[in-house]
């Protein structure tokens, strides 16, 4: 009798557990995850919500991403020889669909602006803007 009851006892203790921890698609992991942290975009966006919660002080575009998404910044591929200095494999900046400059250029645009800052894949972006994205491209979209 005491083995089936701790048999019982583990099985419902197993099966709580699963359901808790997100993965099996019970609602009480889900509620426990969302509210342990803001929103977020997941690794290639920044949301307006997640810059104000997390980098309120940040005052221009390229101090949100190295706060927040610093991954977004980095050299991609290999460097060619026709390409000493890498710049080929940082990423394109684009405001509003409209290209804008190197990584540096996000220094010029202010936090206050940013509704959005997305990182596009070089094929994404090959696609979108025609070739020589072969670092991708930080995307930000300002409210209008």
């Amino acid at each position: 009798m005491r083995t089936r009851v701790a048999v019982a006892v583990l099985a419902a203790a197993l099966g709580w557990s699963c359901s808790s921890s997100g993965g099996g698609g019970g609602q009480a992991g889900t509620v426990a995850t969302s509210a342990a942290r803001p929103a977020s975009g997941g690794q290639d966006r920044i949301l307006e919500s997640e810059i104000t919660s997390r980098a309120a002080e940040a005052t221009n575009a390229l101090q949100i991403v190295m706060k927040l998404r610093p991954q977004m910044l980095r050299s991609r591929g290999v460097i060619s020889p026709n390409d000493p200095n890498g710049e080929s494999t940082t990423p394109k900046i684009y405001v509003d669909n409209v290209s804008y400059g190197n990584v540096e250029s996000l220094s010029n645009i202010n936090a206050a602006q940013i509704k959005e800052i997305r990182y596009i894949k070089a094929t994404d972006a090959t696609t979108q803007w025609g070739t020589g994205h072969t670092g991708g491209v930080i995307l930000v979209i300002t409210k209008k």
